[in-house]
């Protein structure tokens, strides 16, 4: 099977368990065992004593962390997030795979701003009388 070259995936909090301060929570999308791996990496590095859990193991399906302190939940949700954040990232494809038009980032941002003034003027010629 041929490794897939951009791999994405997400934490699905509604899946989300804890039994005994011991938070389960599944991984929505394409965690190949690179993700994982790189995964396992960010958080190794930004992880800090004192935080309020314990260990973090990371599988294809699932992210698993000991002793969640209660009250703490925000934070491991802001930190488990921006892990996999970051791990997206450097998964994504090149910018010059996007659409193909060749258009620089200065091109790209004008264009956006053009077309935005179509819904300016949709909103202005509404609220304006024709004469």
């Amino acid at each position: 099977m041929a490794k897939q070259r951009n791999p994405q995936a997400e934490i699905d909090w509604a899946s989300a368990s804890v039994s005994d301060g011991d938070l389960t929570v599944g991984l929505a999308g394409d965690a190949t065992s690179d993700w994982t791996d790189r995964l396992e990496g960010v958080i190794d590095r930004l992880q800090r004593s004192g935080s309020g859990w314990g260990a973090i193991k990371v599988s294809r399906k699932e992210l698993r962390v000991a002793s969640v302190a209660p009250g703490s939940e925000a934070d491991l949700r802001h930190f488990l997030d921006s892990a996999v954040l970051q791990v997206n990232a450097d998964f994504a494809p090149p910018e010059d795979e996007g659409d193909g038009d060749g258009a620089s980032e200065a091109d790209n941002e004008m264009r956006a701003v053009f077309r935005s003034f179509a819904d300016d003027g949709e909103t202005r010629d509404e609220a304006e009388p024709s004469t």
